[in-house]
């Protein structure tokens, strides 16, 4: 959307109006954007002068709409306006919103320089469009903007699902519509088969190992009901939501499985668990296991399972929840099991020479498979950045992340994060708060002792074990292990290395699993859940090539790479390198469709 309204005379820091810094920011982005990658022009405030005349509030126009080979189209339809108009933001992202459609995912990007000066509230509007479907998503890229109209853009983009981008200038708005469109060009966080939970248990739909997607009633639970395959085995639920602050400011769920109880209608609980969000992503899980090999959480036909938002505004949000049955055990008694393992303790990591051009995930759904090693990265503010890495019975994973500091104002409100969950979304790290190595950065982010240059922060998990499952964080079962780095809502891109590695002896205390047809045993390289509708779980990786474990990865097999868009290891990464949008410029705007791209073979 190109914002024509007469506050775009104005000029920014480095001289340019703002109505040219955004005209210059969009044709050098429109030019690199990717041939298959859909994108439309809207403008609004081009063709009535004040709010006194009719249509002040109604005044924005779809130029070019969306779809693909139109980049001399778009750069020419940029010369045509010049501030003149009011500012009708929300009329103009319902408009966009009509422009898109309903299919697909779908990006807007919204670039202003100002409040809106009509109703609707767009606030309110961006929170409409997200609402209509999961698939949709705001950014929103403020240009030389004053506080008051800083609060009133971040809260679309909040609303929207989107990130709020800060730009003083030209430059800065390049750097700010390239993160976005590329964003835009990436799969939507969430992804599964779309179920719609019940309210209750009675009406609640039958899903079975897979991955699936939802949307957060405006109150009350989501019910769902599992049907087992043989007595004895153990139903894993997991959950993965997003959460718009950290800890226990942020928005939390609780998971529980129930087994049918013995008066009509009634439940027995077997297991519970809530997630506390320590970076944008929130994601918790719970099993039907319990010790008694009898109780009837272990033998029960159905289990069901409740998602339950606790805390936090989490109405209309999407969740993703994810469905495992692990078969049982050869000996139901659980007689030769290997004993829990004991808590494993960190030992230091020197960064090695940095993998570059792995380009990691939004998300659990979409990240890519690496080895052992140390990559190079940079992360966006509000973004959650995951890689995958396989760990097996017996090992314990251990992953740090180094920075240079950011200086002065572009410090944010929190430090970055970095988190390790399971294949069924499970909390993997071993608690070692008040107890953190002694090379790790002391101090409160933004407060550190004089001198301090650089960030180091890192995480462990347990060691996989059968036994883990009463009580073990996210260590029961071996499988794909997420790492996931958020950066907080304010302040600048950083660059970062994330250094992985494993530890322990593979396949050490693997139990012994009965053949049933239909379950796949838990294997290192599995992600045991798919987005399809409902799968086998049995979906491998390719096994990477990696050095002894030092810290140092194989630079001469780099793993997944976009330099050709191969995605060798993972069915997700061709999803990550797919094209799409729409962009909406407040100085300019632009509409993208992002491509719906199916998981490679």
């Amino acid at each position: 959307m190109l914002d024509s309204s007469g506050s775009m005379s104005e000029a920014t820091p480095d001289g340019t109006t703002r109505i040219d810094a955004a005209k210059d920011a969009l044709r050098e982005v429109v030019g690199g954007l990717p041939d298959d990658q859909e994108v439309g022009l809207r403008v609004y405030g081009a063709e009535v002068f004040s709010q006194n005349d009719p249509g002040a509030c109604t005044d924005s126009q779809l130029i070019v709409e969306p779809g693909t080979g139109n980049r001399d189209q778009l750069t020419s339809a940029l010369d045509g306006y010049e501030p003149y108009g009011e500012t009708p933001i929300g009329y103009a992202l319902q408009e966009a919103g009509k422009d898109l459609g309903t299919e697909g995912p779908r990006t807007i990007v919204l670039v202003s320089d100002g409040e809106p000066t009509c109703d609707p509230d767009p606030c309110t509007v961006a929170t409409e469009l997200a609402g209509d479907g999961v698939d949709v998503r705001i950014d929103v890229v403020g240009l030389d903007v004053d506080a008051a109209a800083r609060d009133k853009l971040r809260c679309i983009a909040e609303n929207g699902h989107g990130t709020y981008y800060d730009a003083a200038d030209a430059e800065d708005l390049v750097q700010s519509l390239d993160t976005s469109t590329t964003r835009a060009s990436r799969p939507f966080d969430l992804t599964g088969t779309p179920i719609k939970g019940a309210a209750t248990p009675d009406d609640a739909p039958t899903i079975s190992t897979g991955q699936y997607l939802d949307t957060f009633p405006q109150e009350g639970s989501l019910w769902y009901r599992v049907e087992r395959t043989v007595p004895n085995s153990t139903i894993h639920v997991g959950v993965t939501h997003r959460s718009i602050a950290f800890g226990a400011m942020g928005d939390w769920v609780n998971v529980s499985t129930h087994h049918p109880g013995d008066d009509p209608g009634s439940l027995g609980l077997c297991g519970e668990r809530s997630s506390f969000p320590l970076g944008t992503l929130g994601y918790t899980s719970a099993t039907s296991w319990v010790e008694n090999a009898d109780n009837p959480c272990n033998t029960a036909d159905v289990v069901y399972v409740e998602v339950a938002p606790q805390k936090g505004d989490l109405a209309a949000e999407p969740v993703e929840i994810a469905v495992y049955e692990e078969p049982p055990l050869a000996d139901p008694s659980g007689g030769d099991l290997f004993p829990r393992p004991q808590e494993p303790a960190w030992t230091p990591l020197e960064p090695g020479e940095p993998v570059t051009g792995v380009v990691p995930g939004t998300s659990i759904s979409n990240a890519p498979v690496v080895s052992d090693g140390t990559y190079a990265f940079d992360i966006n503010l509000g973004e959650t950045q995951v890689v995958a890495i396989p760990l097996d019975w017996g090992q314990s994973l251990q992953a740090q992340f180094d920075s240079a500091l950011p200086t002065g104002e572009s410090l944010a409100t929190h430090g970055p994060t970095v988190q390790i969950s399971g294949p069924v979304r499970d909390d993997a790290r071993v608690d070692l708060f008040g107890r953190e190595p002694s090379d790790w950065t002391d101090g409160v982010w933004g407060a550190f002792p004089a001198g301090t240059t650089s960030y180091r922060i890192g995480t462990l998990t347990q060691t996989v074990g059968y036994l883990h499952r009463n009580g073990g964080a996210g260590a029961s079962i071996p499988g794909l292990r997420y790492v996931q780095v958020s950066f907080d809502t304010s302040g600048d891109p950083m660059e970062y290395t994330l250094t992985l590695k494993t530890n322990g002896t593979a396949g050490e205390t693997a139990p012994t699993y009965a053949d049933v047809d239909g379950l796949t045993p838990p294997a290192a390289d599995s992600a045991l859940v798919d987005g399809g509708s409902g799968g086998s779980g049995d979906e491998q990786v390719t096994d990477l090539p990696t050095d002894e474990v030092t810290g140092e990865p194989d630079t001469e097999n780099q793993a997944l790479t976009s330099d050709d868009g191969d995605s060798s290891g993972t069915p997700w990464l061709t999803i990550g390198l797919a094209a799409a949008g729409v962009l909406a410029l407040g100085g300019a705007g632009a509409l993208m469709r992002r491509n719906r791209a199916t998981p490679a073979p």
